[in-house]
């Protein structure tokens, strides 16, 4: 954002004559008259009128010639004169039209030179405020600034300010000159390319060492440079900035500063090695500590925002592998006792962070299994048992059966999560129309059966559960729903095996959509569907032979074998070997998969892979005999 160092307001009568004041300045120019009045010259006594009076206004009528008159005066003998003079320039260049009156190449070019010259620091810092007023919105301001090489200048006067440090006029020499800066590369993308390769991220550091923990001025207009930066696409993070905004962070003494500092590290914090970075420097850590000791008087919708950003900031670092390990072994395991306690707390934005983090600590098997250990996944089932209805925060409910989904991946994890009410706390969920939601909910259901016999058979058996999940297996609203619907009942036939489950999904119509499942663009499905038909037809052939046979499933597995066959692995081959030979035990099913062709599309098979699959041939062999196909 653009940045004027004084804000004024601009009325709409002028209570002085500015005209005639710059007249005056011109006749006590050319008369020479320096004669001291209580110490003051003439000129500074009108400066100081012509400073007070733009405070106030700078008529839009200004007509006088101020070049003219600023251009002698920058050429002074007098120190004070020039100050005074750069000061006047600062206040009239703060309205449009003063700005205009001075966007001048000769006077921006004296206002350059003093920024080279071992001036005291009250010129430069006046020269640098009324450049950087020039420069506000103003891109001739800064085409000029830019002609007299004014980058360099600028961080010249930086630097002084900053190894000044706490001598008197450096703060503000630093907060001007940073605000200089910052005005003059606002929208000018070569400029901003041009500041990097000159070592700018170094001075904007410097300046927040200095000013950041002491919520100087100077320190927020860093803070807004770093922000035009990253904009930019330019990665600004690393060990030393990362420690001064952890150092702000800690100091808690701007508010403003410290959403800025949150702002720019969640922007930095995409890649894995920023993540990991972050991780190390501490910052979930000291984040936990200030949104406890913020967070209730976190009311008004501002500061909401802020603590969300926070707490999105955590949730982001532990999305990286390396940097979630660190998180979860490092401090003795501060950060995930600490979010694990927040799943119980009454700030809904704390717990839902809470249960984010759970799903990303939930990302490899050993802290899955120690996590149910420890009875992390009945905090999760009671919090999800209170959001099972569709009023209640979709977010939520879709963190939350996101980690319940990741615990229950190891094999040992799922009869304990199952004993501890898993289906129960979710099934109510099968009302709730909000497709992330059930995307979840189905992948959850359909993780926890794998390898469970009893509980597949047990969902397997409501008929509530089948009928909804191929009614999504139908939709278009949402591919991810209508997979994983297919995928659950894939996997409620591979795991259950019981005829009582196949005659329930038969009769609700779920073969033509598992026979589509054949088309689908991953192998892994693809196999999913040719096992769940091989055994539904096993179990209850009689039963599949209408719903297989208006399905297509001849031409299906005929188009599959001719665009798939000759890259899929052997083992897919293997089933789809096993799907054909359980489908000819049905001679309704054999005279349609004749009819389809499919004798010829496995005989073309074999020759592109019967070389590289040492048994296919006496496989198929006796399936196309049966199905009245001769071997060549």
């Amino acid at each position: 954002m653009a940045h004027e160092f004084v804000k004024c307001e601009v009325k709409g009568e002028t209570t002085h004559n500015i005209d005639k004041l710059f007249g005056e300045l011109l006749d006590a120019i050319k008369s020479g008259n320096e004669i001291k009045e209580n110490g003051i010259t003439n000129i500074m006594k009108i400066l100081d009128s012509l400073i007070n009076v733009s405070k106030t206004s700078v008529g839009e009528t200004l007509e006088f010639a101020i070049d003219d008159v600023f251009l002698t005066l920058l050429k002074y003998e007098s120190p004070l004169i020039v100050a005074k003079t750069t000061r006047a320039i600062a206040e009239i260049a703060k309205t449009d039209r003063g700005r205009e009156k001075c966007t001048n190449p000769e006077l921006i070019k004296a206002l350059v030179e003093l920024l080279k010259g071992e001036y005291d620091i009250d010129i430069l810092t006046q020269a640098s405020r009324a450049l950087g007023n020039i420069c506000y919105e103003n891109d001739k301001g800064k085409m000029l600034v830019d002609e007299q090489n004014g980058l360099t200048y600028i961080l010249t006067a930086l630097k002084m300010g900053i190894s000044l440090g706490d001598g008197d006029g450096a703060a503000g020499l630093r907060n001007v000159a940073a605000g200089f800066l910052l005005n003059f590369l606002i929208n000018q993308t070569a400029l901003q390319k041009k500041a990097l390769d000159d070592n700018v991220l170094s001075v904007v550091c410097s300046i927040l060492e200095t000013d950041g923990t002491t919520s100087g001025e100077a320190a927020t207009h860093a803070m807004l440079i770093l922000g035009i930066l990253t904009d930019l696409g330019q990665e600004v993070l690393d060990e030393r900035l990362t420690k001064i905004l952890v150092n702000i962070l800690a100091s808690d003494a701007s508010p403003e500063l410290s959403e800025m500092c949150l702002e720019l590290l969640h922007g930095q914090a995409e890649n894995e090695s920023t993540k990991l970075l972050l991780a190390k420097a501490g910052v979930c850590e000291l984040l936990l500590k200030l949104l406890e000791k913020h967070g209730p008087r976190c009311t008004d919708e501002e500061a909401r925002s802020v603590l969300k950003v926070a707490c999105d900031l955590i949730v982001l670092i532990l999305t990286g592998d390396d940097s979630m390990d660190v998180l979860y072994n490092g401090s003795n395991g501060e950060v995930y006792k600490k979010l694990v306690d927040w799943l119980e707390s009454d700030d809904e934005d704390l717990q839902l962070a809470a249960v984010l983090a759970m799903g990303n600590f939930a990302r490899s098997d050993t802290h899955c299994e120690l996590m149910v250990t420890q009875g992390v996944h009945r905090k999760l089932l009671r919090l999800l048992s209170k959001n099972d209805n569709r009023n209640c925060p979709i977010r939520l409910q879709h963190a939350l059966l996101s980690a319940l989904r990741n615990l229950v991946i190891p094999s040992c994890n799922k009869a304990l999560v199952l004993a501890d009410g898993l289906v129960d706390v979710v099934y109510p969920m099968l009302d709730i129309p909000t497709f992330p939601v059930v995307f979840k909910l189905l992948g959850t259901l359909r993780m926890v059966i794998d390898g469970q016999q009893e509980a597949a058979i047990s969902l397997g058996k409501r008929e509530d559960l089948i009928k909804r999940t191929v009614e999504w297996c139908g939709t278009e609203d949402h591919p991810g729903v209508q997979g994983e619907a297919n995928r659950l009942l894939a996997w409620l036939i591979k795991n259950s095996r019981d005829k009582e489950v196949a005659s329930l999904i038969i009769s609700h119509g779920a073969i033509k959509h598992l026979v589509k499942m054949l088309t689908a663009q991953h192998a892994l499905m693809q196999n999913e569907a040719l096992l769940s038909l091989t055994i539904l037809t096993t179990i209850s052939l009689v039963e599949s032979q209408t719903p297989v046979i208006e399905a297509e499933i001849g031409s299906t597995i005929r188009d599959f074998l001719d665009k798939h066959g000759p890259q899929i692995e052997s083992p897919i081959i293997y089933n789809t070997v096993a799907l054909t030979d359980s489908l000819v035990k049905s001679d309704v099913i054999k005279e349609h998969l004749v009819k389809s062709a499919l004798p010829a599309a496995w005989k073309k098979l074999l020759k592109i892979r019967a070389a590289n699959i040492p048994d296919l041939m006496e496989k198929v062999m006796p399936l196309c005999l049966l199905m009245g196909a001769e071997i060549d």
